[in-house]
């Protein structure tokens, strides 16, 4: 079974292959349609341009007119024949009504070099509405070696329109089958090339959640020892052995919230985390969570400033949502200066719940943000461990934060310090 941390790199993996493969294939298709259409079209200026000059020799000769009237009619073919200086119209077989008014209304366009062939780049629409697009050409009608005149002939390029985007249609379709095709087996390939991490991963949390559970009773068996030798007031204890005592205290107690962080990130990683089960009074909970930290930030001699708005409900789990506004303001007491302020804000944003913990410690760097939520990552490593900070308690963190299908950020506090902010989904009235 994939857990939601791989199925999500799976997708993203599948993704990405799905990309470079459908923009490779999107490449194809068209520089395949542009060569296909650019070839088409070179050659039909050719022809045109090589037709003009067999009308020419036939008007010549015999004073056959360039086109037919059907294809005048129709409008596929057409031609108009002035002399040299444009001024005056030798043959006109533009025909009538809308494809004439069309052409002339477009005359700029015409080429104007002879011997070359330009698309007229607007449609033309006859009086039946039926589309027309022309292929423009002129060159010089020859009469024993003396220029009679220029002819300007018309090819109606729609059918080729038309059948190039059936083409670039059917190839589209071609591409898309084959896009879903890379999409399947992209997912397949992904799943292969994951699965040994997948399954090396499982085994790395399997060990942790036995080790944890393991370590749980002689911690605990250790903590009440040092405990009682601690307060044991008949015995006689060196300096030495007291402070060797207030140590063991202090590092079981230590290695015990490391072990109880250990066993819930372990389940959170299995997927076993409790589901969202009761009603929580959060406005009561942040109130209760804030007074009692409250009392360890005056201790140090940080203001503990809390805003919490009345009426604020969610479906959630109040053990679990407790653990994260500790984890929050504990950090940012952590991590804050001595006569400073923390701002602990708990207010409905729009139909959400939003925490904010707003402190004024040294802050944290672009680069850190990326990893604060990292298992073991600690900003400052030295302070942290003086301050016995375990690496695990954002992280933790966010893992609740999920666990309640919520976000997590860290936020700069102008002009110092820190700002975690949470949104979480209330529930709808």
């Amino acid at each position: 079974m994939w857990n939601n941390l791989f199925e999500g790199l799976r997708r993203r993996m599948t993704c990405i292959y799905a990309g470079i493969f459908g923009l490779l294939i999107l490449l194809i298709v068209f520089a395949a349609y542009t060569f296909i259409w650019w070839n088409i079209l070179q050659h039909e200026k050719d022809d045109l341009v090589d037709q003009i000059y067999h009308e020419a020799e036939e008007w010549v000769d015999g004073g056959e007119e360039p086109c037919s009237a059907v294809s005048v009619r129709e409008g596929s073919m057409l031609a108009y024949f002035v002399t040299p200086d444009g001024k005056t119209v030798i043959l006109d077989q533009l025909g009538q009504g809308k494809i004439r008014e069309g052409l002339f209304k477009h005359r700029d366009y015409w080429p104007s070099k002879l011997d070359t062939a330009r698309m007229l780049n607007n449609r033309i629409f006859d009086e039946k509405g039926n589309a027309h697009r022309y292929l423009a050409a002129v060159a010089p009608v020859l009469n024993g070696g003396r220029v009679e005149g220029h002819l300007y002939m018309f090819k109606d390029m729609e059918f080729y329109y038309r059948a190039a985007f059936t083409t670039l249609f059917k190839l589209l379709c071609v591409a898309a089958l084959l896009f879903a095709l890379a999409c399947y087996f992209g997912y397949w390939l992904a799943g292969r090339n994951i699965q040994p991490i997948g399954k090396m991963y499982a085994r790395q949390m399997q060990f942790t959640a036995d080790a944890s559970h393991e370590m749980r009773t002689p911690l605990a068996v250790m903590a009440l020892a040092t405990e009682g030798l601690k307060e044991d007031e008949e015995s006689q204890y060196s300096d030495f052995a007291k402070e060797s005592i207030e140590m063991l205290c202090h590092e079981t107690q230590r290695m015990s919230r490391l072990t109880e962080n250990l066993m819930e990130l372990a389940r959170g990683d299995e997927g076993s985390l409790p589901e969202l089960r009761i009603e929580v009074d959060m406005s009561t909970l942040c109130k209760r969570v804030g007074a009692q930290l409250a009392l360890l930030a005056e201790q140090k001699g940080i203001a503990l400033r809390a805003q919490v708005d009345d009426n604020l409900q969610l479906l959630g789990d109040e053990a679990a949502l407790n653990r994260l506004l500790i984890i929050l303001l504990d950090n940012a007491i952590k991590y804050s200066l001595t006569n400073t302020a923390i701002d602990f804000i708990a207010t409905k944003s729009k139909n959400n719940l939003l925490l904010v913990v707003r402190d004024q410690g040294c802050g944290i760097s672009d680069e850190d943000k990326e990893k604060v939520f990292d298992r073991f990552y600690r900003v400052d490593k030295a302070r942290s461990r003086s301050q016995g900070g375990l690496g695990l308690g954002l992280s933790l963190a966010k893992t609740i934060v999920l666990q309640h299908h919520g976000e997590i950020k860290v936020l700069d506090n102008k002009p110092r310090g820190t700002i975690m902010q949470v949104l979480l989904s209330l529930n709808k009235d």
